[in-house]
């Protein structure tokens, strides 16, 4: 069960009382976790006179979409340290964790301009440097220098878990690149239909041709889908 928060103006809870509120979806979630979240500057409630934290509805929800961000997307703290700077603490409206997966760079920003190294990003991921290195020897993921390091974006977290998910299911990571030969063919075709119009000089044909782009691509992984599912007979009994 999620939790409810009430409005900003309905709440004034102590730590403990916070904690209480949000146990139910957060069991493993101490006292502790706060105030260490709160050294981050990942929340930052208020202080009595006295020292004591306060806490009100826009606190907590600020709080429970940070444990959310931890819980299902395995986002570092850098990143979603980053991600509020953008928003200037404002919890990302509309909410960031609904659809990862379709995630864009117009609909969300961050992507290509939060950054990680390849250590924190298997951090994320809870799987060691290697398993990094291996899906983006395969093409699926890329880092790009900064100075000496290689940095990777929030594409490439989104692109790797997915590919970590396939893993666990059985493929390999050299059937991986199945994906890849596939997408890469398929915008080729849409970037030869659209190239003109999304280079036009017009800005009303760039729009139009930005929102068809978005129809082929949400049309075309509907019917891919469907497409998959018929060829396997299996999984229509």
């Amino acid at each position: 069960m999620t939790a409810t928060i009430g409005s900003a103006d309905d709440l004034c809870l102590s730590i403990g009382e916070a904690l209480e509120q949000l146990s139910e979806e957060f069991p493993d979630l101490t006292v502790s976790k706060i105030r260490y979240l709160e050294t981050q500057g990942l929340i930052e409630p208020t202080r009595t006179a006295s020292g004591y934290r306060q806490f009100t509805g826009k606190d907590l929800a600020r709080l429970v979409w940070v444990l959310r961000q931890q819980r299902e997307h395995f986002l570092p703290l850098k990143v979603i340290r980053e991600i509020l700077a953008r928003t200037g603490g404002l919890v990302p409206l509309p909410d960031f964790e609904s659809k990862e997966e379709v995630v864009d760079r117009e609909a969300h920003p961050v992507i290509g301009l939060v950054s990680m190294s390849i250590e924190e990003l298997s951090e994320a991921l809870d799987v060691p440097s290697t398993a990094v290195a291996e899906i983006e020897r395969s093409g699926l993921i890329s880092s790009r220098t900064a100075g000496q390091a290689s940095i990777y974006d929030v594409s490439a977290l989104l692109i790797a878990r997915l590919a970590l998910k396939l893993v666990g299911l059985g493929l390999d990571v050299r059937h991986l690149r199945m994906y890849l030969m596939a997408a890469q063919r398929e915008a080729g075709v849409l970037e030869q239909l659209l190239s003109g119009r999304l280079t036009s000089g017009d800005g009303a044909s760039r729009t139009s041709a930005r929102r068809d782009l978005e129809d082929l691509v949400e049309v075309g992984a509907r019917l891919r889908q469907l497409l998959l599912q018929q060829s396997l007979p299996e999984f229509n009994r």
